[in-house]
C-alpha cells in the first residue's frame, strides 16, 4: 500500500498549528477586500480584527474561486512524489470549488495516470468540514487506509453540526441569504436569525430569536438535544469580532455538557465576507443531520 497524504483547503478552518503538526498540505482560498485579493492561511499571518474592521468601515469584500491549474499545481505537487491524496473538500454547495478540484484532478492525472487523488465533500464548511478532516488525520495516525478514512468521512459527514447567527443581517441580504425587507425588519425588531448546515451542505435558517441573549440559550438547547459522546470529543465555538459572546458561549457549554474540550477560534476572512462581523457558531458531533 503506497504512502497517502490528507488534504484540505483552508475554507475548513482547521489550525495551522495542527496542518504544520502533520504536514497537511492545504489549499489557500481567495477572498478581495477593496480589490486587493488575499490568500486565507488558516490565521498564520491573518489580522482577523482589522478584517473585521475594514469591514464595519465599509470595505467591499467578497470571494470567489481559484481555476483548476492552481488546483491542479497542488495535487502534482503531493502525487509527483508516489504519495497518493484524500483530499477533504468543503461544502459543493457553497462553492464551485468542489467542482473545480474535480477537474483538476482529471488534468493531473491525464498527465500521471498511475497517480490516486480521492476527493470527497464534506458538505460543511469552516470547522464543521475543519473537524472532519482533524479526525481523519488521526485516524490516518492510527495506521486506517485511505479507504476507510475516506469511508469514514463520507459516513459521518452528516454528524457534523454547524449552528451559527449573524449580528448583521445586511451581509447575508448582500450575499442573496435573506430578503431586503426581511433584513430591515429583523434590524428593527432586533430578531437574529439561527442558522445551520443541512444535509445537502446548504446554509438554511433553522430558527429566529429576539435579542442576542437569547441566541447562546438556543444554541446550548440545540447542543444538549443533538450531541453524542460528547466526552470524547472537542467542540468549537466560532466568533466574528465577538469575544465575550463566544467566551459565555464556551462556559455555557463547560458548565453544562461534558465536552473533552472546548476550543474558540475565529471565523476566517473567507466565509466572514458574508456573514460579516458578530458571527457566534457552534461546532460539535452529533446525531446525523436528516434535513
Amino acid at each position: 500500500m503506497r504512502d497517502f497524504i490528507i488534504a484540505t483547503d483552508s475554507d475548513t478552518e482547521i489550525p495551522y498549528t495542527f496542518a504544520d503538526q502533520y504536514n497537511i498540505p492545504v489549499f489557500l482560498m481567495p477572498y478581495t477586500v477593496d480589490g486587493e485579493e488575499r490568500l486565507f492561511d488558516l490565521g498564520r499571518n491573518t489580522d482577523f480584527i482589522g478584517f473585521y474592521e475594514e469591514l464595519s468601515d465599509g470595505a467591499d469584500a467578497f470571494t470567489s474561486t481559484r481555476p483548476p491549474v492552481d488546483i491542479a499545481d497542488f495535487f502534482r505537487d503531493i502525487v509527483k512524489d508516489g504519495k497518493d491524496v484524500l483530499y477533504l473538500s468543503f461544502s459543493s454547495a457553497l462553492s464551485g470549488h468542489y467542482d473545480l478540484s474535480i477537474m483538476a484532478k482529471n488534468m493531473v492525472l491525464e498527465e500521471l495516470p498511475d497517480a490516486r487523488i480521492e476527493i470527497v465533500d464534506t458538505l460543511r464548511i469552516s470547522m464543521g468540514a475543519g473537524q472532519l478532516v482533524m479526525h481523519a488525520q488521526q485516524l490516518k495516525e492510527q495506521g486506517k487506509s485511505l479507504e476507510e478514512i475516506r469511508d469514514w468521512v463520507i459516513e459521518n459527514r452528516q454528524r457534523s453540526h454547524a449552528w451559527f447567527s449573524v449580528d448583521d443581517l445586511n451581509y447575508l441580504k448582500k450575499g442573496g441569504r435573506l430578503s431586503g425587507a426581511a433584513a430591515a425588519i429583523g434590524t428593527i425588531l432586533d430578531v437574529k436569525p439561527i442558522l445551520k448546515l443541512n444535509h445537502e451542505g446548504k446554509i438554511v435558517a433553522a430558527d429566529k430569536v429576539k435579542g442576542s441573549k437569547k441566541i447562546q440559550k438556543f444554541f446550548l438547547n440545540v447542543i444538549q438535544e443533538n450531541v453524542e459522546n460528547p466526552e470524547e470529543q472537542t467542540a468549537y465555538v466560532l466568533h466574528a469580532s465577538n469575544i465575550e459572546a463566544a467566551l459565555k458561549m464556551k462556559e455555557l457549554m463547560e458548565e453544562n455538557v461534558s465536552f473533552k474540550e472546548v476550543l474558540i477560534q475565529d471565523v476566517g476572512p473567507v466565509i466572514g465576507c458574508h456573514t460579516g462581523p458578530g458571527v457566534l457558531a457552534v461546532i460539535f458531533m452529533g446525531k446525523a443531520i436528516t434535513s
